[in-house]
């Protein structure tokens, strides 16, 4: 099946370069890249659905609300003394 795109000057350098490592093939390089995709999209679908997941992010939501969170430089601190107690 015969489809048209229209690419940006970026994704149509790096089509290129990938084509370049696939006999030139621009066509498999696209077919490859939707179903790589795709699986992705499929992987994320089943994480997000796993209840475990969603427990936890329902978890983090609500420690945020409660005020139970770290700012960055918390984390460093913690983790410099980790480090010095070793």
């Amino acid at each position: 099946m015969r489809r048209q795109f229209i690419l940006d000057r970026k994704s149509s350098r790096e089509l290129d370069d990938l084509a370049e490592t696939h006999a030139g093939n621009r066509s498999l390089v696209v077919r490859e890249a939707i179903g790589l995709y795709a699986a992705m999209e499929a992987s994320l679908e089943e994480i997000e659905s796993n209840p475990e997941f969603i427990e936890m992010m329902e978890q983090t939501a609500a420690d945020i609300r409660e005020g139970r969170e770290f700012s960055q430089e918390d984390v460093q601190r913690l983790a410099a003394k980790k480090r010095k107690r070793r």
